[in-house]
Parts: structure tokens; C-alpha cells; sequence
């Protein structure tokens, strides 16, 4: 049996948001159906997360990675504010719905006349009558606020379903891998249901680009021991020599440049710090995201910058 300290630790936060904004309209289809069929889809929509940000950054909700706040335009040509959570690792507690209603408060008081709707996904944990609303009444006289939550616990009783899902949803994948990441089982068992994610996806008929781009979040929430992820390598080898596809050395490849960019990031990170003071949470976010050439271009400026702006320009 492998040891659990040789499993990588979980980062769940990160694919979640990244996927959000890969897949944000079979996001919206898969988990809020309502909402999304209000959306005007052939109008662009824009991700505001830095706003989001400066407006909770004074708090400690804030630091939440996984939240995402879009732009959107309704049928009828009204603007309207997604505010996107995402309850990954924790469980939604009694202060879940007071943090959601805080959210929507601050935000309310920053821009009152935009229209905002509020969404919540919790992945862990099944459905409870506290999630989706917020009392603080007495006497009938007081605050209720209401907010559209998912459970994605919901589908381990469809998971029938949701497979099937994948070949017309994308993000049936993602949420197919955090039922799976959740799910306590042994890592021979946590391997068989990456790999019949894996399969599942090379049978969607999604092109390669697509199938890379899933691959990635699948490879990053169900992260296994090194020697059974290097047995499922080579049975996807195997099979991919079979469908005459060439996917896994691909994943391999991208998996190795996003470490590299996370050891680019910290060290920026620390040379700014010492040069510059503390960056500011927008600029922390900013480097985060971006990739090791361009890490590496702006840790060559430091050298000769006299401010922030003169190193990320």
C-alpha cells in the first residue's frame, strides 16, 4: 500500500477557478440552468476578479481563490454581475450563508444600482435547509437574503448522468473529478475512476485541444502516489496507441511548465518584496497567473526598475 505522504496535496481552489473562466457557459448550463438560460450568450462577458478584490480585499473572504465575479448581458440587454463561490476544501458551516450575504453586501454598496446575482457552488457536503438563505430577523422585521446554491454531492446519486453528460458538457469532466477527488477510497481505487474519467473524455469526441485542456484538470484534482500515476501513464499510452491519439506526454509537458511557473512566481514574489515592499493582492493575483517566460522577464527587470510598474509593464 502507498504511503499518503507520497500523495501531492490537494490544491482544488486553483482548477476551480480556472476552469470557471475556460468553461464558464457549460458551467453556468451544468450547475445553474436558470440563470444561464437568462444570458445573452452571443454578447461578450468579462471577468472582473481584480474588482472583485480591491472591493474584499480588506476581508478575510477576500482570499477566497476559487471566487469569480463576470459581467454578463441579459436577453433584454440589461447588465447584469455573476458573484460565482466556490466552498471546495471546508464545509459550509453556520457563517456560510452570513459570509455569502456579506459578499453581496459589499459589492451592493460599491456599485448599488447594478443588478447582482449571487451563486454558490459547495462541493462536499449534501444539501442543508441553512444553505441558500440568510435570516437575521426578529419578530418578522429584520434581513433575509436568498442566493441560488448548487451541491455537487447531488450527482454522486446520478453519476449515470453526469457521464453522460461529458460528451456535450465539458464540465461534466471537472465536476465528475471533484466527485472523485472527494471520495474516500483507496489510491488503486482513486486511480480506476481517474483513469475511467480519462476514458470517458477520449470518447467524447472533443478535439485535441479540448481533450489537453480537460486532461490538465483532471491531472490536477485526482493526483495519485508516483508509481500508480506512472501505471496509469502507461496504460493510457497503451490505449492512446490503440485510438492512434497522443495526449499523456502532452499533459506531462504542460504539468512540468506550471511548476516551473510556481517556482518562478515565488521567487518574484520575494525579490519584489525585498525591492519594493508587499504587492498589493491585484499584483499578488497578477503574477499568479502568469507564464514562466514572462515570470522570468519581469525577475530580469527588478535588476534595473525603480518601481513596480517599471518591472510588469
Amino acid at each position: 500500500m502507498s504511503d499518503p505522504a507520497d500523495t501531492p496535496k490537494p490544491d482544488y481552489d486553483s482548477p476551480w477557478k480556472e476552469a470557471i473562466g475556460a468553461y464558464f457557459q457549460p458551467f453556468m448550463q451544468l450547475f445553474f440552468a436558470d440563470v444561464h438560460t437568462l444570458i445573452a450568450w452571443h454578447e461578450p462577458y468579462e471577468f472582473l476578479d481584480a474588482e472583485l478584490q480591491k472591493i474584499t480585499g480588506d476581508a478575510a473572504l477576500g482570499q477566497r481563490r476559487a471566487d469569480r465575479l463576470v459581467r454578463v448581458r441579459s436577453r433584454e440587454g440589461q447588465e447584469l454581475w455573476l458573484l460565482i463561490h466556490i466552498e471546495v476544501q471546508g464545509k459550509a458551516g453556520a457563517r456560510f450563508s452570513h459570509r455569502m450575504f456579506q459578499y453581496y453586501y459589499r459589492i451592493h454598496e460599491h456599485y448599488p444600482k447594478m443588478e447582482l446575482i449571487t451563486l454558490a457552488v459547495i462541493t462536499n457536503q449534501r444539501e442543508r435547509t441553512t444553505h441558500g438563505v440568510y435570516i437575521r430577523e426578529r419578530d418578522g422585521f429584520g434581513v433575509r437574503f436568498c442566493y441560488r446554491v448548487h451541491h455537487l454531492q447531488q450527482w454522486a446519486d446520478q453519476l449515470a448522468v453526469l457521464k453522460a453528460r461529458v460528451a456535450t458538457n465539458p464540465f461534466a469532466v471537472v465536476a465528475l473529478a471533484q466527485l472523485a477527488a472527494h471520495r474516500r477510497s483507496s489510491d488503486p481505487e482513486r486511480k480506476a475512476s481517474k483513469r475511467e474519467i480519462i476514458w470517458l473524455l477520449y470518447d467524447s469526441g472533443y478535439g485535441r485541444d479540448e481533450i489537453l485542456a480537460l486532461l490538465r484538470f483532471i491531472d490536477w484534482m485526482l493526483r495519485l502516489p508516483p508509481a500508480l500515476e506512472q501505471e496509469l501513464r502507461s496504460e493510457l499510452i497503451a490505449l492512446e496507441e490503440q485510438k492512434k491519439m497522443s495526449y499523456v506526454m502532452s499533459i506531462e509537458r504542460m504539468a512540468e511548465e506550471r511548476g516551473e511557473a510556481r517556482g518562478e512566481a515565488r521567487i518574484l514574489l520575494r525579490l519584489l518584496t525585498l525591492k519594493f515592499g508587499a504587492p498589493s493582492p491585484e499584483i499578488q493575483q497578477r503574477i499568479s497567473e502568469a507564464d514562466a517566460d514572462t515570470l522570468i522577464t519581469w525577475s530580469e527587470r527588478i535588476l534595473t526598475a525603480d518601481s513596480l510598474e517599471a518591472v510588469l509593464h
